[in-house]
């Protein structure tokens, strides 16, 4: 399902125009026109999308290149959006009625319990009252009847409640899955950039709250267009993949590794000062430099990957848009300077 910023019917004269617009936009930048890229571009060129805007622009003024890698990603992360949710909803849905259906088995064999229990106690009283051998002969057949039912009831609710835990492990498991889905990226593994604002505003806000420190870093791979260019998006997808598993063996439990989009990515530092992000950095960006990629068809060595890292630290009164705006300048600044390294927020003389 599309996210309803990315599906609507528009008038036919302005539906001519943004089609142009789209065409052309894929034929500057050399883009085949498929169609997740023209959906891209086409929401792009409406200016009706506000985040998928603001992400190509800065794409733009940061390469002044896009390619059919970059829309996918950003189709995969804004565009589909909804349907994950969706399938989550109908299996907490499942899950609500499946134990509303347990609730009903055990009303009804608590209702047939009462019955066994009004039948036992009818029948207590019959005795007390000096049966004959036909009654009780009577009786006993009364008893064995309530009793066979009895037994056939409570089998039945152990089968119903056995059935009932095997779909809930099920759909448990399933609603798990799809909670990981939404949250991750395909590529990396790491979180993705839906999970990322949602953890960036508990962040800040907690930040704000407490005075807790809190950082965080921009990373991006540098030349990373042309590992695309000269090797295909197949080795640039490992790349991008290396670097990834690199932030999660080298962080902590408690950070927060996101792919922020394309090459980019974002760590949230949770009780972690300016200084001692920084030395995060310097650990990632070390392990990253000792990567060697050897393509496996002709055995070559691949070039070296180097990271360019940005950070800084959530102040009072900072919103998620305007902490990630330091690091983001810290970051622009960091390539600026000529890639390769790390850039504090105090040191940012480009704004």
């Amino acid at each position: 399902m599309l996210n309803s910023h990315c599906f609507r019917l528009d008038a036919a004269d302005e539906a001519n125009e943004w089609h142009t617009q789209a065409t052309d936009l894929l034929i500057r930048y050399n883009i085949p026109i498929t169609p997740v890229c023209y959906h891209v571009a086409y929401e792009y060129v409406t200016q009706r999308h506000g985040e998928l805007t603001r992400i190509i622009d800065a794409q733009l003024n940061k390469t002044g290149h896009l390619d059919s890698h970059f829309l996918f990603h950003l189709f995969e992360n804004l565009c589909l959006e909804g349907a994950e949710n969706d399938k989550l909803d109908d299996h907490l849905a499942d899950l609500h009625n499946l134990l509303f259906k347990v609730l009903e088995g055990v009303t009804n064999n608590c209702s047939q319990t009462d019955l066994f229990s009004e039948t036992l106690l009818n029948q207590s009283h019959a005795l007390d009252a000096n049966p004959s051998l036909e009654d009780l002969r009577g009786i006993a057949q009364t008893l064995m009847q309530a009793t066979t039912q009895a037994m056939q009831n409570n089998r039945m609710l152990q089968d119903h409640l056995e059935s009932a835990e095997e779909q809930s492990l099920s759909l448990q498991s399933e609603v798990k899955k799809l909670r990981d889905e939404i949250s991750t990226d395909a590529l990396t593994g790491l979180f993705n950039r839906r999970a990322l604002n949602k953890r960036m505003h508990e962040l800040v806000e907690a930040h704000n709250g407490a005075s807790t420190p809190f950082s965080i870093l921009m990373l991006d791979i540098d030349h990373f267009k042309r590992f695309n260019d000269n090797f295909g998006h197949v080795i640039g997808d490992e790349v991008i993949r290396r670097v990834g598993l690199i932030m999660r063996d080298q962080l902590r439990d408690v950070d927060f590794p996101a792919r922020y989009g394309g090459e980019e990515f974002t760590v949230l530092l949770p009780g972690t000062d300016i200084t001692h992000a920084i030395s995060i950095a310097e650990t990632i960006h070390q392990s990253v430099a000792k990567l060697i990629l050897i393509k496996r068809s002709t055995k070559e060595k691949l070039p070296s990957v180097t990271v360019s890292v940005g950070a800084a630290s959530c102040r009072r009164g900072d919103s998620p848009e305007t902490l990630l705006e330091r690091a983001d300048q810290a970051l622009y600044q960091a390539k600026e300077e000529g890639r390769n390294r790390i850039v504090s927020e105090a040191e940012i003389t480009y704004m």
